[in-house]
């Protein structure tokens, strides 16, 4: 009876052994174990991110995301939180950017973090990290798509006024074999002159008299005969003509400048090869376009199976999703479990994020009269804004920051609930504006008091406090500091 009791000791105790290394290969796997900075980056179009996806530092596995908000507008942007290895903290400084990546072109995405500035400070924990916004695939094929048209049109404008010059040149050339064709025939004056030997013969003699007259007059102006022998005798009139030629050779240096200049610009325009240029642009727009049509025909192919790349990420995509609920479920099981659920209660893993409302008034740790509550109105605390959303107001920072600052003690020491409350008569914007006034005064707790957001949760409870609260309803926040040991 000893032995068998000895047995099924050994068997328990071999059992709980073997349980218990399990679980810490299971967390280590998991970075469960290891110490964790986390963060806050925005993007206004998450690109398929989801929780749990993986976050690389300077392109090294180093943590995965925690949480994704969802905005409350569409004028906001997603808020995702995440967590690396307490050991790459140092690699995140304030000018470092968070992108949204994926693996190839059927990968998983991931969240990317550029490594900071060497002169730029550390980032602390739970700071805001800037993001840049990722690029799709379908918005480079978009692009591409216009590229095309534009080089399309293009091609269609030089067609046609290419066209319209080689038809000059057809006319121009007509048009010259027209006036060949009229000259040999003796058509027109000068087909005359070419053909007509009596006219030929008339003009020599014309021309031999107008010869001799000439050189009776240079006889005459060499005598000084006549005005034009005047001209030559007299130095006065001479010494004016001189100077006159020499302004007119004045001038007619300054027209060959200009012609220089002329010459000068367009030997720069043909040096330069503005018509190659042209040329060669047109060609790299060609073979942009081919391969553009080359990676779109690749991206429609089906594999070996006959599947195609969408239907491919599509099946990546459902599998990863899958992968992560189980994950979660396992997870949430074991938060549960009595033998591990003080570790993770420790580690900071309850939280409000996904209890209901009615579940926190179930709740005696949040409901209990021994717990500290500070009420506070919301005619105090917000106001609208310019775009008409209710937002933080002056008056209400100065009260949070008095009221806070007499509990400083409390605020720090434990954790702490933000009740938000909203009387109004739509049930569905009672629950979305409670929220959305807890979630605000969080905001402005954390930044302001530098405050562990692991310890402060928001539920929106509409316009009716729990049992056991100081009153039946309100219209505001209520504070509420958990009691802690």
């Amino acid at each position: 009876m000893k032995t068998g009791n000895l047995s099924i000791g050994l068997f328990v105790i071999g059992g709980l052994l073997l349980f218990g290394a399990g679980m810490f290969l299971i967390g280590d796997r998991n970075q469960a174990f290891a110490h964790h900075s986390e963060y806050y980056s925005e993007f206004v179009n998450l690109a398929g991110l989801t929780k749990g996806a993986k976050v690389r530092v300077a392109g090294m596995d180093a943590g995965e995301v925690v949480s994704i908000g969802v905005p409350d507008s569409p004028s906001r942007p997603f808020r995702v939180r995440w967590k690396i290895d307490a050991r790459l903290r140092g690699l995140v400084r304030t000018d470092s950017v968070a992108t949204i990546a994926t693996e190839g072109v059927v990968g998983g995405t991931y969240m990317a973090v550029r490594a900071g500035g060497a002169k730029a400070p550390q980032a602390t924990a739970f700071a805001t990290i800037p993001s840049k916004e990722p690029t799709e695939i379908a918005d480079l094929l978009v692009r591409g798509n216009t590229l095309l048209a534009d080089a399309d049109g293009m091609l269609k404008d030089l067609g046609g006024k290419v066209d319209d010059a080689l038809d000059a040149v057809t006319t121009t050339i007509s048009n010259v074999n027209d006036v060949v064709v009229d000259l040999k025939q003796g058509r027109g004056t000068a087909g005359m002159l070419l053909s007509d030997q009596a006219l030929a013969s008339q003009i020599r003699e014309t021309t031999t008299k107008t010869m001799t007259d000439v050189k009776d007059i240079v006889a005459d102006v060499k005598a000084g005969r006549g005005p034009a022998g005047m001209l030559l005798r007299d130095e006065e009139v001479a010494g004016k003509i001189r100077q006159t030629v020499k302004n007119a050779q004045g001038a007619s240096a300054g027209l060959a400048h200009a012609a220089s200049q002329a010459d000068s610009l367009v030997s720069d325009l043909t040096s330069r090869e503005i018509p190659q240029k042209a040329s060669d642009i047109v060609a790299s727009l060609n073979d942009t376009a081919r391969q553009i049509n080359h990676v779109v025909a690749e991206l429609d192919k089906p594999d070996q199976n006959g599947i195609t790349a969408g239907a491919n990420v599509r099946e990546s995509l459902t599998n990863a999703n899958v992968a992560t609920t189980n994950l979660a479920e396992g997870t949430e099981a074991l938060k549960h479990n009595f033998l591990v659920r003080g570790f993770f209660k420790r580690r900071g893993y309850y939280n409000l994020d996904d209890i209901s409302p009615e579940e926190y008034r179930r709740n005696r740790a949040f409901t209990a009269r021994a717990n500290r509550r500070v009420w506070l109105q919301g005619s105090k605390l917000f106001e609208r804004g310019a775009s008409g959303v209710e937002e933080l107001a002056e008056e209400g920072k100065a009260t949070l920051n008095g009221e806070l600052t007499e509990r400083e003690d409390l605020v720090t020491a434990g954790p702490i609930i933000i009740e938000g409350y909203w009387k109004g008569k739509d049930p569905t914007d009672q629950l979305r504006l409670s929220r959305s006034r807890a979630k605000l005064v969080r905001e402005y707790l954390q930044s302001h008091f530098q405050l562990n957001a692991r310890n402060i949760g928001v539920v929106g409870l509409k316009d009716s406090a729990p049992k056991g609260a100081d009153r039946p309803s309100w219209d505001g926040v209520c504070i509420v500091l958990l009691k802690h040991d």
